[in-house]
């Protein structure tokens, strides 16, 4: 309580009313309801009453007293722990801008244990160490390992290292939960974040080298990965969990890269993405939109036993081996409108619950449709097929043939080389339903 000339005056007042008060109020009622009982008795028992009261009142202004002062105390040593947490944020922040390697790894560690012990600062510390991923930095194909570059190398792959580790569920005690990763355009070498749990992240223009791993990952909000490169042999997304959009619109894999199981939970857009490595897709799950529009698959496609919740776009998508979609359900419309396939399509017990939209599209290589399902019609209208390759292990859908071209002109495609013919409808009112095939079943 602050010392002022009137503080036990105020007090005086505070603990004299209540006294006087109470008294005159017991004298009164006894008085009135007692009016034979001797004075002095009556006295006596009002006094003690008023006492009583004062005693109560004292020690509630004691009892405030010592709150007010405890109150103060927590006041300032919570702004003690404030400053000295601001200044031990500052200290480590200052120590990655350190041209010495060794302080740099030291300011990351040291903010790692800030952002372990104090969850306020733990978004802020992985904004710092996203943004200190994101500074410029040459690829490992394109450093010169001098000694610079080395312990840069150290100091990135550490960084890494600490938000991985702490994004895994599987250890609760260091994990961090609800964290969203900004690493747009940052250089990332041997990066793995296999197992985690995270809000969402961005890795818009990101690079990636190395060996890539985010199999078994799960993203509550957006994943983007858009113009991303992938210069690794191998990016491994196996059962990958995306909750909201995914988006590698642009991106690009220079190796093998692997979605088998993966599930999509809203939209999945791979348009304009380029696989140069085999692109495995088998038993993935697109409960929205699957959009390949103009994907180039230069290495092997396989989607078997995939399942499209929604519509599947595949038009103008480029296969320049083959294409496998075994098994796959397509729920909704199939569109691969121009679309084309240089080497084996393989279509073999596909289900397409709605239109099989394939017009336009180029065949270089055989085509199996064995056991395909078609809801309502398989639309290969304006399709070319070529025609100076053996084609005799091909399947088409009932009601399809090959016309041969007319001459030598009409064979040519300008784009393409070889002789092309043209896919035509045969007059038939049979409908091409397979025997002892069901409507396909429900996606896992």
């Amino acid at each position: 309580m602050a010392r002022t000339p009137w503080s036990w005056s105020r007090m005086a007042i505070l603990i004299g009313a209540p006294v006087l008060g109470a008294t005159a109020l017991v004298l009164a009622i006894m008085l009135l309801t007692a009016p034979d009982s001797p004075v002095p008795e009556v006295t006596r028992t009002a006094v003690l009453v008023g006492v009583l009261v004062g005693a109560a009142m004292g020690l509630l202004l004691v009892g405030r007293h010592f709150w007010r002062v405890e109150q103060a105390t927590d006041a300032r040593e919570h702004d003690m722990n404030e400053r000295r947490s601001y200044e031990a944020y500052a200290r480590a922040a200052e120590q990655l801008g350190s041209t010495a390697a060794p302080v740099r790894l030291a300011g990351l560690y040291a903010l790692e244990r800030m952002a372990q012990t104090d969850t306020k600062y733990r978004q802020t510390i992985i904004n710092v160490m996203c943004s200190y991923l994101r500074m410029p930095y040459a690829p490992p194909e394109q450093a010169h390992d001098t000694v610079t570059d080395v312990a840069e190398r150290g100091v990135r792959i550490a960084a890494q290292r600490i938000l991985a580790s702490h994004l895994d569920a599987g250890d609760l005690e260091r994990f961090w939960p609800d964290v969203d990763l900004d690493l747009s355009g940052a250089t990332l070498i041997d990066f793995s974040l296999a197992g985690a749990r995270l809000r969402s992240g961005a890795f818009d223009r990101a690079h990636f080298a190395g060996d890539i791993s985010f199999a078994g990952a799960q993203f509550a909000g957006d994943a983007r990965f858009g113009n991303a490169r992938f210069v690794s042999r191998r990016a491994d997304f196996r059962g990958v969990w995306f909750a909201v959009k995914a988006d590698f619109t642009g991106a690009g894999f220079a190796g093998d890269v692997e979605f088998s199981g993966a599930k999509f939970g809203a939209e999945a857009l791979f348009g304009k993405t380029v696989f140069a490595g085999m692109a495995d897709f088998a038993q993935a799950a697109f409960s929205a939109v699957g959009a390949f529009r103009a994907a180039m698959f230069v290495g092997r496609a396989e989607f078997p036993g995939a399942w499209f919740g929604a519509d599947a776009d595949f038009s103008s998508a480029a296969f320049s081996k083959d294409a496998l979609f075994n098994g796959t359900r397509f729920t909704g419309q199939v569109e691969a409108l121009g679309a084309y396939f240089a080497a084996h399509a393989s279509f073999r017990g596909a289900y397409f619950t709605r239109n099989g939209d394939l017009r336009a599209s180029r065949f270089g290589g055989n085509v199996d449709f064995t056991e395909a399902w078609f809801a309502a019609t398989a639309m290969l209208d304006g399709g070319r097929v070529r025609v100076d390759t053996d084609r005799s292990l091909s399947i088409w859908p009932a009601d399809w043939a090959i016309r041969e071209p007319r001459d030598d002109v009409d064979a040519r495609l300008p784009d393409r080389e070889g002789a092309w013919g043209y896919l035509i409808r045969m007059n038939t009112q049979d409908k091409p339903i397979p025997a002892e095939r069901s409507a396909p079943p429900n996606a896992p």
